[in-house]
């Protein structure tokens, strides 16, 4: 392995250390003198920001791989740092990790260039996207704004949006995103949160794709012409509650209403947004006093008090959503498997000759087509675009209805209860792998819309993984589990039964996971059952 050797002969000055890395991290020897933010550049291409620590009793400083970059790091690749300040480089060289000697690349499936953002995952970046998608972005920013602004709403540009803005007059090469913000006049939650849901509405009306992560939270997202994400806006919800200047999900503190509205305008490459009225306050506010220093490395630390205060008042939707949506960015295409079809063939053994399915969290489709191919009308819903494009792009014929749906959403969730109630009949449902997947809270709303839809002899059909997977991680929620006895306790809360028809173990890339297969079925009493009546 070459420690930096090939520095000037890649033209590049002020070489100070040599590079060594290995699957756990990276290491300069000497570190540098001062502990500032350093870029880590994969063939010139920056992936990742960090603080540098202080260098060890050898001199060396040791940088651990972020997690959401190891599975990427297998082969060869010229890696540099340089310092975020001023581009100095600090150290390059030529490593390879583990046995592979195959390009390391760090892209998703389009070929986008993949780095580490402020939520510590990897996402495509501004910074070597030679697509045109800046552009896009300021484009389809610009039109949503003219919409909000037509519509009534004060809107202007926040977080790295208005960062760089005032830094540069471009947005920021290390983001991926545009930022607005819009000042709500009420004070309560639940006003704040129907105001909200009136603004999802009406930009929906005017052709807009709504994802909403919070009843304080909406994500507007942009599609290629094939059908993949390619952009998208978040827009918060700003206002006063107690005196403070609240912006869920992360920011709440003393900022004067007169320093954000009426709005300013700043200029980004070119075209006006409406900026607070002074933007130097918010970005203090949200960044701190040194917020002009570029610091590529910065992450948003909410307080707890005030990440509990906006979870109760507007919930959580996003939990498990990215993940998903990263795991099926990753594919061209849908790809055959056999996993869960005998689950299927065992439920479609009990259903009566053109019963109608809702397969709720149905991924690609696959399972979805296999339950059509028998005979019955579908409906299968996921909360994964990338997941839908696939299952869109390889349907045949549209025999199987695709529909976007959030099971964290429980206003989404009874909407479609109550569409399928209305249609009248008997609603069969597949949950294939999916409620040891969501977060407990999802999972009692989607136990609440069991019990509104399930009529006579209907049921629903799961199948869970029911231990602890061997390679659990908090943020992965294809290593959860579900062991029957939690899904029996909450589930009869909401006046459920539950039958266990089958056990067996799956092979899974996170180590074997012991299943079981469940039939539940509205019970036999009169309505639901409240949580002073839950067995402990």
């Amino acid at each position: 392995m070459r420690h930096g050797t090939d520095a000037h002969q890649e033209g590049i000055d002020h070489v100070t250390a040599g590079l060594s890395a290995d699957k756990k991290a990276l290491y300069l020897t000497p570190g540098p003198e001062n502990s500032g933010t350093v870029d880590v550049l994969f063939d010139d291409h920056r992936v990742w920001s960090v603080k540098a620590p202080e260098p060890d009793e050898r001199g060396r400083v040791r940088l651990a791989w972020p997690r959401a970059l190891t599975p990427y790091l297998r082969g060869e690749a010229r890696i540099t740092v340089r310092d975020s300040a001023d581009q100095h480089t600090l150290a390059t060289g030529h490593v390879r990790i583990g046995r592979s000697s195959a390009p390391i690349e760090i892209k998703d499936a389009q070929g986008r260039f993949l780095a580490m953002n402020k939520w510590q995952r990897l996402g495509p970046s501004f910074e070597g996207n030679d697509t045109g998608v800046q552009q896009r972005l300021l484009a389809s920013g610009k039109r949503l704004v003219d919409d909000l602004q037509d519509l009534g709403y004060p809107v202007y540009i926040v977080g790295g949006t208005l960062l760089g803005a005032m830094r540069s007059g471009s947005m920021l090469p290390h983001d991926d995103d545009m930022d607005l913000a819009w000042m709500c006049d009420e004070t309560d939650p639940l006003a704040i949160s129907l105001a909200s849901m009136r603004m999802e509405r009406e930009l929906v009306a005017r052709g807009y794709t709504a994802i909403r992560l919070g009843f304080a939270h909406l994500q507007i997202t942009f599609f290629t012409e094939r059908g993949e994400t390619d952009h998208y806006v978040d827009v918060f919800t700003g206002f006063y509650h107690a005196g403070l200047y609240c912006q869920p999900f992360a920011l709440r503190g003393d900022v004067p209403k007169d320093e954000l509205v009426p709005t300013s305008t700043v200029t980004i490459d070119g075209v006006e947004f409406p900026a607070p009225a002074r933007p130097a306050s918010w970005l203090e506010f949200a960044y701190g006093p040194n917020w002009p220093v570029p610091d590529p490395s910065f992450v948003f630390v909410t307080e707890r008090g005030t990440k509990r205060r906006f979870e109760n008042w507007f919930g959580v939707f996003n939990r498990g959503r990215v993940f998903w949506e990263k795991r099926y960015e990753m594919l061209h295409e849908r790809v055959d498997a056999a996993d869960g079809s005998a689950d299927v063939d065992r439920m479609l053994h009990l259903l009566p000759a053109g019963a109608r399915v809702l397969d709720l969290g149905s991924g690609d489709g696959r399972l979805s087509e296999r339950i059509a191919a028998a005979g019955h009308p579908v409906i299968a819903a996921d909360y994964s675009y990338e997941a839908l494009r696939l299952a869109r792009n390889a349907s045949g014929a549209g025999a199987v209805d695709y529909r976007y749906l959030n099971l964290n959403d429980r206003h989404a969730l009874l909407g479609l209860g109550f569409e399928l109630v209305d249609a009248g009949g008997a609603w069969w449902v597949s949950l294939q792998q999916v409620l040891q997947s969501v977060p407990k809270q999802g999972r009692a709303n989607v136990f609440l819309f069991l019990r509104l839809i399930l009529r006579d002899e209907a049921f629903a059909f799961a199948t869970v993984d029911t231990n602890l997977s061997p390679r659990y991680e908090r943020g992965k929620p294809d290593t959860w589990h579900l062991p029957v006895s939690w899904l029996e306790r909450e589930s009869r809360r909401f006046g459920l039964e539950v039958e266990v028809v089958g056990t067996g173990r799956r092979a899974t890339a996170n180590g074997e996971r012991e299943t079981a297969t469940v039939i539940l079925r509205r019970g036999a009493g009169e309505g639901a059952r409240g949580p002073e009546d839950e067995e402990e």
